[in-house]
This record gives C-alpha cells, sequence and structure tokens, in this order.
C-alpha cells in the first residue's frame, strides 16, 4: 500500500469553473490521474506532515519521473485529510511501475505508517471535452471541489449538457472566478461520479465573478426554453452534490525534473 493521498467535490461552482521505471520523456502526456487520500489519526498531523517531507525527499533522491502534488482539505466532512495526486499518465504506465512501488510502500509505512487513519486510492481521467481549461503546471493556491454522484443511468445526459454549459460560458463571455476542470472517476469508489476542480488565487477569488445566474446566462446563449432544457437535464441526472475546498502544499510535494 502506497501512502500518497478524499474523492474531489450546480450554479456558480458550475463556472468556477511518480529511479526505477521511468516514463518515457518523448511520450504524449496521458490523461489519467492517480489520487489518493490519507486521513490522518487524532493529534498526528505533525508527525504525519513531517514523513510526508522526507517521503517526498525520498522519491527525489531517486528521481522518480512522476510528480506527486499534495493538497490539504480545509472544509467539508474531510477537513484534516490530504490528497495526494500525480498527473498526466496513460493506463499502461502503471505496468513499468511494480518494482518501484515496492520500494515506495516500505519508505512511505516507515515515514507515515503510525499517524494514519486511513488511505484511499482512485484512478480519475482529465476530460479535455469537458474541461474550460487544461491542469496547469503549477497548482493554485486554493481550489474548489465539486463531487457530482449521479444516478446509473444520468452519466450521458450530464456530460452532453456540461459540454453545452461550456459553449454557452464562452458563447457569452460568462465571468468565472477562475480556470476549472472536470475530471470522471474510473475506478475506486461510487459511479458515476465526476468532479469539478475550480482554481482560485486566494479566499478573495471566491467572491462571485457576477451576479447574473447560471440560468440567466444560459437563456442568453440558448433562448429561454431550449437553455432551460439543458439545465433541467443536467440537474436530474445528479443525485447528490458536495463540496470542499483544498490548500496546495509544495512543501509536502516532489515535481519531477523536466527531461
Amino acid at each position: 500500500m502506497r501512502l500518497h493521498s478524499v474523492p474531489l467535490t450546480l450554479a456558480g461552482v458550475l463556472v468556477g469553473s511518480l529511479a526505477v521505471a521511468q516514463q518515457s520523456p518523448t511520450a504524449p502526456a496521458g490523461d489519467l490521474v492517480e489520487i489518493h487520500i490519507n486521513k490522518i489519526k487524532p493529534g498526528m498531523t505533525r508527525q504525519y506532515e513531517e514523513g510526508r517531507k522526507k517521503h517526498m525527499n525520498w522519491h527525489r533522491q531517486l528521481n522518480d519521473a512522476w510528480s506527486w502534488h499534495t493538497w490539504e482539505i480545509v472544509t467539508g466532512e474531510n477537513t484534516g485529510a490530504y490528497v495526494i495526486g500525480t498527473f498526466g499518465h496513460h493506463w499502461s504506465d502503471l505496468d513499468g511501475r511494480t518494482q518501484f512501488e515496492a520500494a515506495d510502500t516500505v519508505d512511505a509505512m516507515a515515514r507515515m505508517g503510525s499517524a494514519l487513519e486511513s488511505e484511499m486510492q482512485s484512478y480519475y481521467r482529465f476530460r479535455a471535452d469537458l474541461s474550460p481549461s487544461t491542469p496547469p503546471p503549477q497548482p493554485a493556491p486554493l481550489a474548489t471541489v465539486t463531487h457530482f454522484l449521479l444516478s446509473p443511468d444520468g452519466l450521458n445526459d450530464f456530460v452532453e449538457s456540461a459540454k453545452k454549459v461550456t459553449e454557452g460560458i464562452k458563447k457569452t463571455n460568462y465571468p468565472m472566478s477562475g480556470p476549472s476542470r472536470w475530471y470522471q472517476l474510473m475506478n475506486g469508489g461510487a459511479s458515476p461520479h465526476l468532479v469539478l476542480v475550480g482554481d482560485r488565487a486566494n479566499w478573495a477569488a471566491f467572491e462571485p465573478a457576477t451576479q447574473k445566474s447560471l440560468d440567466s446566462m444560459m437563456e442568453e446563449a440558448y433562448g429561454r426554453e431550449q437553455g432551460a432544457a439543458i439545465l433541467s437535464s443536467l440537474r436530474k441526472a445528479i443525485r447528490s452534490v458536495s463540496t470542499e475546498t483544498i490548500r496546495y502544499r509544495a512543501d509536502l510535494s516532489y515535481v519531477a525534473q523536466a527531461k
């Protein structure tokens, strides 16, 4: 078990919108994201963070080709947990990591095992077809995370409607509080599950960028009836919505050197 990282979190949020086997530096970046959630035992946060820093230095000493970014969850039911993610991979990349992962697990357990309450691992896919922006080279200081758990038969309706919302935003130049991106859970949790991540430069950026509602924007973009129908189809596909805020921890992260 590798100790690297709670699942990531309609109106305003919608628009707020890993040395042993290394990834080939000439291979095109993939859309696979590996996410770990670390929940910490009460009173063990300092010990965990000290262990996390030492473990990331282990990755640095071995010149790991994968970057590992760490966030702490600061709002929501998982407040106090940590999210660790590595981005831009292909499923086939995982096949060459077995030996490295075995050594990774040994070091992680030695550094952080005593402070860890639980660990959850999942795989997501970056949905470029839904996203107004691409992942930035440097994570934003803060981010909103909105989880959309959909009805079993609601995925297609939600995706097609979300595409039209993104098109409407572009068509009307609808103001947004920061860049946003969509991810879809592929393995490791309840599904269908899509996640919207919105970058925020600071807490002030959580203020809505406009008082104009999403419904009004869609009416402007598509007309009253079609705009309402698109949003109705999207909302009917949703089983539940939950939100959280995460803060980037550069001191607990490892960024691979460019090749």
